[in-house]
């Protein structure tokens, strides 16, 4: 890492900084819907796309090192991970107090200290050889001293994946978006042990955020024999329908924001399943639930009956807790109400006590890909998409 170039040209954080995250899942399905997912990747290849505004002497600099350095290996900052010494740190000193948790920084990996904004700003390049929650240890002392309110950047070595168009607004003055794409092992936690367990898989939660459209969808496995003149024959081969749903997440500090990575990490792409809620006010209670049984507004669930894929519920509870349940039969009390019979232990809850009552679906990613917009540093704010994909829990032994 000391003999690349190190890339010191800040974001435009204007548009944020869009990190994504791909994995590589072969998924091999059956014409019912069943499915082997062997994941190709140890970990996911790992890119960083952000706008830069550069100008005057600053320009000058970056067009030369462009120039002499635009297809080798770049020692890139992770800027959402910067922190800022509280402290003086003088030359000779080995340790450096900075807050190490959610931030990328490694063992064997190197940082940059820059003393302010801009290419112009004195910098600095170090081995980490410790990590504790408080601080790094580097494996040669500071040079020089470095004051209060300098940055710390995380390193890691990348490649540009094309050479940035530069669109000049004057004759000293550019704006570019850059892509660059991590070269070494991406690796990262995959501990989810803060979620709960229902039937031998992680559920998600909370349940989506609806600051934006949340979408859905039931698709079907059809295939079509068309002659071209007669009436073509459509078969259903799982005889089944497969949820599709949205899902978002707004993530404020950088906790959260490390828990949803190792999210992402456990779910491997479209490797691994998880439960994952509707969202969704899908039965409106009417009773309580106690002796196993909740009384509900008629839905139309006793015409469908009690099949695989639409019998499981997350039922949330006023204290902030969820239940969840299997719904093992279902009796038409009258025109207006239907009793769901549920496994499980066989609590009492007041009506005044469910918020409401989803549809839980055993899902998979539907892409390997998960783009993370960093709209400030992970201190801050960050908004993540993906798309779930109901399989058939009926058959998923792991």
């Amino acid at each position: 890492m000391m003999n690349r170039l190190p890339w010191l040209a800040e974001p435009n954080w204007q548009g944020g900084i869009t990190e994504t995250l791909e994995w590589k899942t072969d998924v091999l399905p059956s014409p019912t819907g069943a499915e082997q997912r062997i994941a190709r990747r140890l970990s996911p290849r790992r890119t960083f796309e952000f706008g830069i505004l550069v100008g005057n002497n600053d320009k000058q600099r970056f067009e030369n090192a462009l120039f002499i350095a635009g297809a080798a290996e770049w020692a890139m900052p992770v800027f959402a991970d910067v922190a800022v010494l509280d402290v003086d740190h003088p030359a000779g000193v080995t340790h450096i107090t900075v807050p190490t948790l959610g931030r990328d920084f490694t063992v064997g990996g190197s940082v940059l200290l820059m003393s302010g904004l801009g290419l112009s700003a004195d910098v600095g390049l170090a081995t980490v050889i410790g990590i504790s929650a408080t601080a790094i240890t580097l494996a040669t002392p500071l040079p020089v001293t470095w004051s209060a309110g300098s940055c710390v950047y995380p390193l890691r070595p990348a490649v540009l994946t094309d050479p940035p168009s530069l669109t000049r607004h004057t004759d000293s003055l550019f704006s570019a978006q850059i892509r660059f794409r991590v070269t070494e092992h991406n690796a990262n936690s995959d501990s989810i042990q803060a979620l709960p367990v229902y039937r031998n898989h992680p559920v998600l939660e909370p349940a989506s955020d609806w600051s934006e459209p949340v979408t859905g969808q039931y698709l079907r496995l059809l295939q079509e024999l068309d002659n071209g003149s007669g009436i073509p024959v459509r078969t259903d081969t799982a005889r089944r329908a497969f949820t599709l749903m949205n899902h978002h997440w707004v993530s404020v500090g950088r906790e959260k924001q490390a828990a949803l990575r190792q999210l992402f990490y456990f779910l491997r792409g479209r490797q691994r399943a998880i439960w994952v809620s509707s969202g969704c006010n899908d039965f409106t209670p009417v009773s309580g639930l106690a002796n196993g049984r909740i009384e509900v507004e008629y839905a139309a669930f006793a015409e469908l009956g009690v099949v695989n894929g639409r019998c499981d519920l997350r039922i949330e509870l006023a204290d902030g807790t969820c239940l969840y349940r299997r719904i093992t039969g279902v009796a038409i009390i009258n025109y207006g109400v239907e009793r769901l019979a549920l496994d499980g232990d066989h609590i009492t809850v007041a009506l005044e006590h469910i918020v409401s009552i989803s549809y839980l679906t055993l899902c998979r990613q539907e892409s390997d890909s998960v783009a993370w917009q960093h709209v400030t540093d992970a201190d801050g704010l960050a908004t993540v998409s993906t798309t779930f994909r109901g399989i058939r829990d009926e058959l998923e032994s792991v």
